[in-house]
């Protein structure tokens, strides 16, 4: 009797044993089957090639973000997500399959950051809560504030020496490309596209009018989105502290086309076909006065050097890190749907507005 107990109790052990494997691997088909099906079937996750996975990776990194608009597109592993009602149609709402979404990206890729709406910044430049920032509190629209103002005085004295550095360029998202440099959701490490080329016309033509140029090519966005602003501003409190003569103070963007219907904005200047450009102006900034002086003087200089020139002046509710200087400029030329070339043109013209600027302020 008493062996065949013991025989009885392996058998239980052993038994039990197996059940727990079972339903370890139950739950992980279970699992791998619904999480394809949410991002599209299965055959998407064990028919994808390694490059598809890897240029969806980086535009699930690198969202669309448009600092012009009240809202922010982002592509997911190369598709635009649903309206959330749509989502919420499904076996989970939208937020859960995100959540769910995420934790297969970051078992697939350990070391990334997806870029999630709980994760902003304190003044990221994004606006990720619409109803938060869609209107002020009487209910009034907030959209884009055109501030350019004939009437208003001039920004103060610069003080400008020549013989030494007097405008900064920086990039807080300078993988931003144009086209036809469309991989990563039109963000690139590479240099060629991006706004750093439109930096070094900029550059070029300020040197031309005698002006020296700094221009910072570092790398913000990128292993990771989040905090962009944040490490930017370490880089342009280094380049202030260790070139006191700087005044004029650039961080070089171009804006998203999702918001306008996915077209560029263009215009004409003595024939050539350029970008258009905006400044944007962060309204939470303790000089922000002084910034719209400095802005509706640059714009309006462009608008005598060259009619229809003129961008948009619009303030969001955020600093953009520009505090650290009366005369900076959050300038952002074109869209992703402008090319390169179009943009680099928009570099040329308003270096020579820049100039002009300065000159008066000197």
């Amino acid at each position: 009797m008493r062996r065949n107990y013991r025989g009885y109790r392996r058998g239980i052990r052993f038994g039990g044993g197996k059940l727990v494997l079972l339903t370890v691997l139950f739950w992980a088909i279970s699992g791998f089957i619904m999480i394809s099906f949410i991002n599209g079937g299965p055959a998407r996750i064990l028919e994808g090639k390694q490059e598809d996975v890897a240029k969806m990776y980086i535009g699930n990194i690198f969202p669309t973000v448009s600092r012009s608009a009240d809202f922010e597109s982002r592509e997911a592993l190369g598709n635009t997500l649903e309206p959330a009602a749509e989502l919420t149609k499904g076996l989970f709402d939208a937020k859960q399959s995100e959540s769910i979404f995420e934790s297969m990206i970051g078992s697939m890729f350990p070391g990334a950051e997806v870029l999630d709406d709980d994760l902003a910044e304190e003044d990221p430049g994004i606006v990720f809560d619409m109803d938060s920032y869609d209107s002020d509190q009487d209910g009034t629209p907030q959209d884009m504030i055109d501030t350019q103002d004939s009437d208003s005085p001039g920004p103060a004295t610069a003080n400008i020496d020549y013989s030494k550095p007097v405008v900064i360029i920086y990039h807080t998202h300078a993988t931003e490309s144009y086209q036809p440099v469309s991989e990563g959701n039109f963000h690139s490490l590479a240099e060629y596209g991006t706004v750093r080329e439109v930096g070094d016309v900029l550059t070029e033509e300020l040197e031309a009018q005698g002006i020296q140029v700094i221009h910072d090519k570092t790398i913000h966005d990128s292993p990771s989105y989040s905090q962009s602003y944040t490490r930017s501003l370490e880089t342009i409190q280094t380049l202030m502290g260790s070139n006191e003569s700087a005044r004029i103070i650039i961080d070089l963007h171009r804006d998203a086309a999702a918001y306008i219907g996915n077209v560029a904005m263009t215009s004409t200047i003595k024939n050539d076909t350029i970008a258009k450009y905006s400044l944007v102006i962060g309204t939470g900034n303790p000089n922000v006065e002084a910034l719209r002086l400095f802005a509706n003087h640059v714009n309006e200089t462009a608008e005598k050097t060259y009619p229809g020139f003129g961008g948009k002046i619009i303030e969001k509710q955020y600093k953009f890190n520009q505090y650290v200087s009366d005369y900076h400029l959050l300038l952002e030329v074109g869209n992703n749907q402008n090319t390169i070339e179009q943009a680099k043109l928009t570099g040329k013209y308003f270096a020579r507005v820049l100039a002009k600027s300065i000159k008066e302020i000197e």
